[in-house]
């Protein structure tokens, strides 16, 4: 009996082979829906932080637009300081206050993101900006994300 060119396939280093490329696969879609769930994350919280930003940043604005408009009559008049911080006084949101010649006002989102406004009133019925300074209060509690949770998540 004669054995035909009978070549034997060795089926065990090519399934180990595909074992090692599959698991490796397998690593590396775990670490990428890992990193773009904490990316998505991170772009949330900095969405969220931007908004608050400017939404303090039109507040303040707006008051500097509000003391500009109730000092503008005194100006066209020739009125002196007295006149101009009775004018600022009828136009001052419950979160201002007014020191002397000097008008501060504060402005805080939900996030803890503040802006401060400082405005001098001047003799002539002008106002400086002394300060515009935003600051961001900082908590250690954070939201908490959970970037694997095992399960598959729906959004």
């Amino acid at each position: 009996m004669s054995t035909r060119g009978r070549g034997s396939v060795r089926i065990g280093p090519i399934s180990l082979f595909a074992l090692v490329i599959i698991l490796c696969l397998a690593v590396m879609a775990v670490l990428s829906v890992t990193t773009a769930q904490a990316t998505y994350a991170a772009a949330e919280r900095q969405a969220d932080f931007t908004a608050d930003t400017y939404a303090n940043e039109r507040a303040a604005q707006e008051f500097t637009a509000d003391v500009d408009a109730a000092l503008a009559p005194v100006r066209a008049a020739g009125g002196g300081l007295n006149a101009a911080l009775a004018a600022v006084d009828k136009v001052l949101p419950a979160n201002a206050e007014r020191d002397g010649a000097t008008v501060r006002a504060e402005f805080t989102a939900d996030s803890g993101r503040t802006l401060a406004v400082e405005l001098d009133i001047q003799a002539d019925a002008t106002y400086v900006v002394k300060a515009w300074k935003a600051t961001t209060l900082w908590t250690e509690n954070g939201a908490g994300e959970t970037l694997w949770s095992g399960a598959a998540q729906t959004r």
